[in-house]
């Protein structure tokens, strides 16, 4: 199934370089295999049919995240790729992603990116900088334009309901990978209570083997016994068949031993 692309800005500069910028509010848990998505979709708008390769422009994807995308306490993330051999050599292939860890107090952007941060964050903003200026004007401009509103509700159902669609898939991924845990851990218990009875089944044998050899002992003890005292055979034969209740074979291969 083909998943719908849908930027929240997406632009270009005079070199042709192309900028997906995305806001993240939620952490999906998701985040490096959403930045390729994205990444993705928009370096294919970098190459134009019939172009040389080398002739394709840069993509750059960047998100602001309310969160730390990668726990690792950065402000930002600069994600290029590289050789694993050599983590130092890096690939240029024009692909760049950029993620803001928008809650960061760290101050390690330059001045007019961190002022851009702290209005993202709600933060307080010096009114002098001409960026945050411009941003308030624009703000306000938006608030004020119904059209845009109903726009900005729309976005944020569709998102909310992506995020429940993908909400919806993780918990079905969860259950699944539950069920054939389950599945495992049933099919554990199945052998180890087969592997249970074979041990009791084993020893049940064993235990009937004992029995009748000390049934054999006894039967032999006694035909010795009742010859000693010049019992004859036949009430020998008939006594120790009705006592242990054996066949005519069985009583008959006593005799003959």
């Amino acid at each position: 199934m083909l998943k719908a692309v849908r930027f929240d800005i997406y632009t270009t500069d005079e070199q042709g370089n192309h900028y997906d910028i995305e806001m993240q509010v939620a952490d999906p848990h998701n985040i490096a295999k959403r930045i390729r998505y994205y990444q993705t979709a928009s370096s294919m708008e970098a190459y134009d049919k019939g172009q040389p390769y080398e002739q394709a422009d840069d993509s750059y994807v960047i998100f602001f995240c309310n969160f730390d995308p990668f726990q690792l306490g950065q402000q930002r993330y600069v994600l290029h790729k590289h050789i694993d051999e050599i983590p130092e050599q890096i690939i240029e292939d024009g692909q760049t992603d950029i993620l803001f860890n928008v809650p960061s107090l760290r101050h390690d952007v330059d001045p007019k990116m961190q002022a851009f941060l702290d209005m993202i964050a709600q933060r307080k903003v010096e009114a002098t900088d001409p960026l945050v200026v411009k941003l308030k004007e624009r703000i306000a401009v938006v608030k004020r334009n119904r059209k845009w509103r109903s726009e900005y509700m729309r976005r944020s159902v569709y998102e909310m309901d992506q995020e429940m669609r993908e909400k919806k898939i993780r918990e079905g991924e969860r259950k699944i990978r539950d069920g054939k845990l389950e599945l495992l851990e049933g099919k554990r218990e199945i052998k180890e209570g087969q592997d249970r009875l074979k041990e009791k089944e084993q020893l049940i044998q064993e235990r009937e083997q004992k029995l009748h050899e000390n049934q054999q002992t006894i039967i032999k003890t006694s035909i010795v016994a009742m010859k000693a005292l010049n019992i004859d055979e036949t009430t020998i034969r008939k006594e120790i068949k009705e006592k242990f209740n054996l066949s005519d074979k069985e009583i008959k291969d006593y005799f003959a031993e």
